[in-house]
């Protein structure tokens, strides 16, 4: 494991519904940042950037819904997890499927972290 030190992240969170029936609805936010509420159709893609702070808690969380599902304060980011996963390429990538919310560092091997 190769000791790779980085600042900078980006959060990909991805719609992989099976169609535009019902579009995904999210909203995220930090402590300092409120990134707003989204509508993703089938295939869109939400994303934001940010650096991480070293003496303070890096900390995004998200609410999701889908028609009558709803998952709330969903951690997409915090410093102790994250920056171990991402950090080899500085992205996490969330993907809505119809079974829960599945996590990848590199946006191909894709590993089912939530379930609706």
């Amino acid at each position: 494991d190769n000791l790779v030190i980085r600042f900078r992240y980006k959060v990909h969170i991805i719609n992989g519904l099976p169609d535009n029936a019902k579009p995904l609805e999210l909203s995220c936010h930090s402590n300092d940042d409120d990134l707003g509420h989204h509508t993703l159709w089938k295939d869109q893609e939400f994303q934001f950037k940010f650096g991480i702070h070293f003496w303070k808690k890096t900390h995004f969380v998200c609410n999701f819904s889908w028609g009558s599902k709803s998952l709330n304060d969903i951690t997409v980011f915090v410093n102790e997890v994250e920056t171990r996963t991402c950090r080899e390429t500085g992205n996490c990538f969330w993907k809505v499927e119809t079974d829960g919310i599945y996590f990848s560092n590199n946006d191909q091997n894709w590993e089912k972290w939530f379930n609706w």
